[in-house]
């Protein structure tokens, strides 16, 4: 369900990846993909929200800007899921890199802006919703994603 206006929020995407690819992400450097799953976290006080900051990540960007672009290129979006209150991205942040089934995919990367290792995880097995909700002490709203033409 997707929230009808432009609420802010903090969101965690579900990524695919299916084959190992070496993509140079803009100055953070290279990064090496594994095939499985990647996690995202990521928040959207800005214009738009959640569902402007979800539109832009759920199409292949022609210029990439954010470093989560240069993933996209090689990774599918399969899921986004988002909370309306508070901001949660750093706190959800240190705990995925704290969670014993998923892995530091790249330092930096999605947070040159603050203090956190990364905003990235690699995961060899797809998380369940429930796991991720009880890792992270909420209940998290599912994003409708854009339909791909």
């Amino acid at each position: 369900m997707t929230s009808p206006d432009a609420s802010p929020g903090t969101y965690l995407l579900l990524l695919a990846c299916k084959h190992v690819a070496v993509l140079t992400i803009g100055r953070l450097g290279v990064m090496t993909t594994r095939p499985g799953y990647y996690l995202y976290v990521g928040s959207a006080f800005g214009p738009g929200g959640i569902p402007a900051r979800i539109g832009h990540h759920a199409k292949r960007a022609a210029r990439p800007h954010w470093h989560l672009d240069y993933l996209r290129m090689k990774a599918d979006l399969v899921d986004a899921w988002c909370v309306f209150d508070a901001h949660r991205e750093h706190d959800w942040a240190r705990t995925l890199l704290q969670d014993r089934d998923s892995a530091l995919a790249l330092r930096g990367f999605g947070s040159s802006d603050c203090g956190c290792l990364t905003h990235l995880f690699y995961c060899q097995r797809k998380p369940g919703i429930e796991k991720l909700e009880t890792l992270l002490a909420c209940t998290l709203t599912r994003v409708t994603l854009p339909r791909q033409g």
